[in-house]
């Protein structure tokens, strides 16, 4: 069977720099498996500290219940993989704005972070958390000038959050896709890039 060339499916559009609260949506042949169809949310950005961004929609097979001691849930709370980087900590995204103290908006609507008691005695009353937290372990990181690179590269593209709700919604391939369809015709040949573009 005759390869396929991943050339194929890259689309060398200059990337710009990206701010807090941007998407960064993984091109289909980023081989990686941490960021293999990957959508991450820019949490920090400086061009001379380096980048920290969550992985939205990988699935990390365990439930809140199971990371963290003393919090009930009414029903199972998944968890997130934000990033290779620190898997030993939590962190979490959330559109509850005041209701969480000391929490940061980064885009109109969607915060990360905040007291982290108040949000275990958020979920254990029994509150919505689908759709309104979502909570993950690790996150993705850059030194100064690597995301720049892999932008140049073309190894990402950046778009901003057009709604927050399908953000905090999505999960996993559906995610990315939704994403790629977003950002326009010149990308739809991505959504039939196959799993592993040797073969067709």
């Amino acid at each position: 069977m005759e390869g396929i060339n991943g050339d194929i499916f890259s689309v060398k559009i200059a990337q710009p720099d990206p701010k807090v609260g941007d998407l960064l949506v993984a091109v289909p042949t980023l081989a990686d498996s941490c960021f293999k169809h990957a959508v991450i949310c820019m949490i920090e950005h400086s061009g001379e500290t380096g980048s920290m961004g969550l992985v939205t929609n990988r699935m990390s097979g365990y439930t809140l219940d199971e990371v963290v001691e003393n919090v009930e849930t009414s029903e199972p709370v998944p968890v997130f993989v934000g990033g290779p980087v620190h898997n030993d900590r939590l962190y979490y995204l959330h559109t509850l704005g005041s209701l969480i103290p000391d929490s940061v908006e980064i885009v109109p609507g969607l915060y990360v972070g905040g007291d982290f008691d108040t949000v275990k005695s958020y979920v254990s009353g029994g509150n919505p958390v689908a759709g309104k937290i979502r909570f993950f372990v690790g996150y993705s990181g850059w030194i100064r000038g690597q995301l720049r690179s892999e932008l140049d590269n073309n190894d990402w593209v950046v778009t901003d959050i057009v709604a927050v709700d399908d953000l905090m919604a999505e999960q996993e391939d559906a995610a990315w896709r939704k994403q790629v369809k977003m950002l326009g015709e010149k990308y739809r040949l991505w959504l039939n890039c196959p799993s592993d573009v040797r073969f067709n």
